[in-house]
């Protein structure tokens, strides 16, 4: 049976004639478990823990004090139909855990595989005990995309564990909220949850490069819980797809937890990415980061919502967000929504966006260096997204990045 979706809600609603409150997806089919291959390090624990254990459909809760429970309990970005639509399919959870005192320079690579018409979803925990380190790379393709695009796994994979595919299910997801629509039918579909819990200084670090067909809709969401003197620190990076939609609650609950998070986006044709990330400070002496770096091109569209909020307790926090949108045709629509909420006195919070075309003097210059005008507007875009791939700790990953991109 087919659901309707509603996701990345505003914590705090503005004028519904904008269109940003939330997000709609509509006709989201029955999926699957997702084909995911695995590289992971000696010292990091993998574990599967059956949908029949976690499952609360089955009115049965996972018993308290279990890992399931403690990372399942941590709410993601897009808000509660996500959840139900983790719970409505069969799905094992897939944990990551380090132990403590344990810093793992080689990263765990999580490889995702999508067929266009096996609508399928993944359900990711990763637990960092007391002063780990612990590194999360992701990468999510379809099946069908060229080899010399590269992947994040060797042939070779350890612990490599496929999944299930539906073979005759189709999809059809309208974003309502959006002006335009894709004319093209979205034949593609995939959904994936991931929960992490970093404890009393530990050190998490997330990676995900998303580069999916562009008849592709997907759903990311991630959720995480952040304890004393812990770092949470995500690079995302979208490169493909067609209906992408993100969400990302970071709770800031323990004192001097922080939050580093970037986002690099090239959207192209009429590609859509929806994003929704709230930072939750209720410690003292917090701090939250949101820097988010794309180009628009063609008739894409893009909305991101960011959210600052300081609650009571949250004395000394500090939160700041940041956008830098680049625009290179006059049919893309962007949509920004900085929000900052506050119930405590003794907190900083900053925003400020950068929207807007090439500089007219830049482009005058490097044209009369001999640069040809679409050589300059891709320079532009490329560096972009260097600049978010700088943050990612592991070569490979940045190399995949730069050969993706040619």
């Amino acid at each position: 049976m087919e659901m309707d979706m509603t996701i990345n809600r505003l914590p705090a609603p503005t004028w519904n004639w904008l269109h940003v409150n939330e997000a709609t997806v509509k006709g989201v089919p029955a999926l699957q478990a997702g084909r995911m291959e695995d590289e992971t390090p000696e010292t990091i624990e993998k574990q599967v823990i059956s949908r029949d254990v976690w499952n609360c459909d089955n009115k049965k809760q996972p018993d308290a004090g279990t890992l399931s429970a403690e990372l399942l309990q941590i709410p993601g970005g897009m808000g509660a139909d996500m959840d139900q639509l983790m719970a409505k399919n069969p799905t094992d959870l897939h944990t990551w855990t380090i132990a403590a005192g344990v810093k793992e320079s080689a990263p765990v690579r999580l490889h995702f595989t999508y067929e266009p018409d096996a609508p399928a979803q993944d359900l990711i925990g990763i637990c960092a005990e007391e002063d780990s380190e612990i590194t999360v790379i992701m990468d999510f393709r379809g099946a069908d995309m060229d080899s010399a695009h590269g992947k994040l796994t060797d042939d070779e994979t350890n612990g490599s564990k496929p999944g299930n595919t539906a073979a005759d299910d189709r999809v059809g997801c309208e974003q309502s909220e959006y002006p335009t629509v894709s004319d093209s039918k979205l034949s593609g579909f995939a959904a994936i949850q991931t929960k992490i819990s970093a404890k009393k200084g530990a050190k998490v670090h997330l990676v995900q490069i998303q580069r999916l067909p562009e008849n592709f809709t997907f759903l990311n969401d991630v959720g995480t819980d952040c304890g004393e003197d812990a770092l949470i620190d995500t690079v995302q990076v979208v490169l493909g797809g067609g209906d992408t939609y993100m969400g990302m609650r970071t709770d800031l609950g323990a004192k001097a937890s922080s939050l580093e998070s970037k986002v690099g986006y090239l959207l192209d044709k009429k590609e859509k990415l929806d994003l929704n990330y709230l930072a939750y400070h209720t410690g003292a002496k917090t701090t939250s980061r949101m820097d988010v770096s794309g180009v628009l091109r063609g008739e894409s569209q893009k909305l991101f919502r960011g959210t600052i909020d300081f609650r009571n307790g949250s004395v000394g926090a500090k939160g700041d967000e940041k956008e830098d949108v680049l625009l290179f045709s006059d049919n893309v629509i962007n949509r920004t929504v900085p929000l900052i909420l506050c119930e405590e006195e003794d907190v900083e919070g900053n925003h400020g966006a950068t929207i807007g075309k090439l500089d007219e003097a830049l482009l005058f210059y490097l044209s009369s260096r001999g640069i040809a005008e679409e050589e300059i507007y891709e320079m532009m875009a490329r560096a972009r997204i260097d600049a978010i791939c700088s943050g990612i700790v592991d070569e490979k990953t940045q190399e995949l990045v730069q050969g993706y991109l040619g």
